[in-house]
């Protein structure tokens, strides 16, 4: 099975939820539901639905309603989906408040432990009550009477998420209820605590989540609290530690008491602000007991960071009572409260879908960030899952021993067999592919004899163009190439420096050597020109249409000008004047080689050697 989260190797067995054998499947399979009962007895549905517009639909039924029938019709209706029925996947949370999540105090040796080696040692810690690094029982109550669910950090160290028994026993019995099934019958149902399935929509679908999980983040600490009026649990988590605290506590039964039938107004006055103290005292402790398990000992072991934030979710009765108190410990303690907007039991019906359910994506993100713990596959029923397998592993290594045998028994006369049958066969087959093979090797030849008679006619065409070409070659010398000497200068003249640049002389000899003559008001405009005409014919053509090139320039200093005694320097071997040229006004004069005439230039005939016949001459 494909590993969705990527932090060890994937074999037939393990705790986490990948190596369940239905998660694949249902992590594309929107045939799967999140069902969370309020206090009011009133339930919150949650299913995958990307057509809708929307990744999550969430849904609130009251408690009088036949919510199974409404969500049936609700999914076929709006969504195109399946009704309910015996394979959809149900996805709970425990709502007891007795949920709780410890790191184990195991030593080196049974963290290097493989899971199945450490859940055969758990089963047999727990009987012979084992204790663990802290001195302490490893398990406290016995597994008959708690569910208990292991998984691994991604620190290396292994927690443990327990319930009691009996609730997840009810709840498994309230869901087959809602669905309409027999006691007995089977049930695919995911189990997880109230705390993760938060913890998981905070830091999937909101800003805040997102920067929790920063690389720079990855020590700090953040804490998740949720509160009712039934209750209350909290819990710590980062992105180096995964979610490895979680505890949750009952509300006294001053804040969760049922309010008078008899109304009387007075004593109504009275019991609501009994009320308020009562609840505003409740909610002060939870607080308490939360920054106590943020100590500075405990981080440090766990080599964390300090808690930086708490995210809480509360019901709304509660709101206005937690804001001053979370205002209060901020202002004392540093600690930045951020509160979830959306219900309680919204949030966690939302979490349960994300745990499960890919949305089209590669694996599922948000088992991802805080991985799904299914208090319905604990260590029970991971433990009879095991012995099982063993059993199917012993039988295969049984009938393997009797496979054995029966071919040893077999072995000599039946290789002889294959062996003669294996020639006779060899032998038919070589004729047979031999007489198919010059079949094909015929029909080839007569599919290829008209491609040969066209590659002759190619080949003749061929010749025939290449003599054509070289004709063409030697006319092109009698061409004249003044025309494409008079287009290369006219586009590189540098009228962009000086506007007035001028040619007053041009020769082109047959053999191609150039001289040009002219005036300028700048030296700088000369090199533009003689640069330009080097590349001329293309930067990148591999053909140059002038080389050699050359260029003096004769400057006529205003001083020299004005002064009709002193004269102007002349250059050896410069053919260039200054008399009649304006003080500011260059001569220029370039030289080099046109090559298109340079090219098809006759090349001289050669002199006879001494001694060699002469050729006959030609006669009319």
């Amino acid at each position: 099975m494909r590993n969705a989260f990527g932090t060890k190797q994937v074999s037939d067995f393990g705790f986490g939820a990948e190596f369940d054998p239905g998660f694949a499947e249902r992590s594309v399979s929107q045939d799967q539901i999140a069902v969370v009962w309020t206090p009011d007895g009133g339930v919150v549905v949650a299913s995958p639905a990307e057509r809708s517009g929307s990744r999550i639909d969430v849904a609130r039924f009251p408690a009088e309603a036949d919510v199974a029938a409404s969500v049936s019709l609700r999914r076929t209706r709006e969504f195109g989906l399946a009704p309910l029925s015996r394979s959809t996947h149900f996805l709970t949370a425990v709502a007891d408040h007795s949920e709780r999540t410890q790191i184990l105090a195991l030593d080196g040796e049974k963290l290097s432990y493989d899971d199945a080696m450490l859940l055969e040692w758990l089963v047999n810690a727990e009987k012979q009550m084992l204790a663990g690094t802290d001195n302490h029982p490893v398990f406290e109550t016995a597994l008959e009477d708690t569910a208990c669910a292991i998984s691994r950090l991604p620190n290396g160290l292994v927690s443990m998420t327990e319930v009691p028994r009996p609730h997840i026993n009810a709840l498994g019995a309230r869901l087959r209820a809602f669905n309409g099934l027999a006691a007995a019958s089977p049930l695919s149902v995911t189990i997880e605590t109230p705390l993760r399935c938060i913890a998981r929509y905070f830091l999937e679908t909101t800003k805040e989540g997102r920067d929790t999980q920063h690389h720079g983040r990855r020590a700090e600490v953040t804490a998740f609290l949720s509160m009712g009026m039934s209750g209350y649990s909290f819990g710590l988590w980062s992105p180096a530690a995964g979610l490895f605290g979680e505890n949750a506590f009952l509300a006294p039964a001053d804040v969760n008491k049922k309010p008078r039938r008899k109304f009387d107004p007075a004593e109504t006055v009275v019991d609501n602000a009994q009320q308020d103290r009562f609840i505003t005292e409740y909610v002060r402790k939870a607080f308490d007991q939360l920054m106590l398990q943020m100590s500075s000992e405990r981080m440090e072991q766990l080599q964390l960071a300090g808690c930086t934030q708490v995210v809480y979710a509360a019901e709304s009765s509660l709101a206005g009572h937690i804001g001053p108190i979370a205002a209060d410990i901020s202002s004392r303690e540093g600690v930045e409260f951020v509160a979830i907007k959306t219900p309680v039991e919204e949030a966690v019906a939302s979490g349960l879908i994300l745990g499960s359910y890919s949305f089209g994506a590669g694996s599922v993100k948000g088992a991802e960030t805080v991985d799904p713990v299914n208090m319905a596959r604990d260590l029970l029923v991971l433990a009879d899952t095991e012995e099982a397998e063993r059993r199917r592993a012993e039988e295969a290594r049984m009938l393997e021993r009797r496979d054995r045998a029966v071919l040893s028994v077999l072995a000599p006369p039946v290789v002889t067999a294959a062996v003669l049958l294996a020639l006779v066969a060899s032998m038919v087959a070589s004729y047979f592919f031999t007489a198919i093979r010059e079949a094909r090797a015929d029909a080839t030849s007569q599919e290829l004899r008209p491609a040969l008679e066209r590659r002759k006619a190619y080949e003749a065409n061929l010749k025939w163009y290449q003599e054509f070409i070289s004709e063409v070659s030697k006319l092109r010398r009698q061409q004249p190439v003044g025309i494409g000497l008079l287009r290369d200068l006219n586009s590189n003249y540098p009228f962009a420096s000086d506007p007035s640049f001028f040619v007053s002389d041009l020769k082109l000899m047959p053999n191609g050597d150039l001289e040009m003559k002219g005036l300028s008001r700048n030296k700088d405009a000369v090199a533009t020109f003689l640069k330009a005409l080097e590349f001329a014919g293309g930067e990148k053509s591999g053909s140059r249409a002038f080389s050699n090139l050359a260029y003096e320039i004769q400057e006529v200093a205003a001083p020299m000008a004005q002064a009709a005694q002193v004269s102007v320097p002349k250059i050896a071997g410069s053919t260039l004047t200054a008399a009649g040229t304006a003080p500011g006004i260059v001569q220029w004069r370039m030289t080099g080689n046109f090559t298109p005439v340079a090219e098809f230039q006759p090349k001289p005939a050669a002199s006879p050697k001494p001694g060699a016949p002469q050729p006959p001459a030609k006669t009319s």
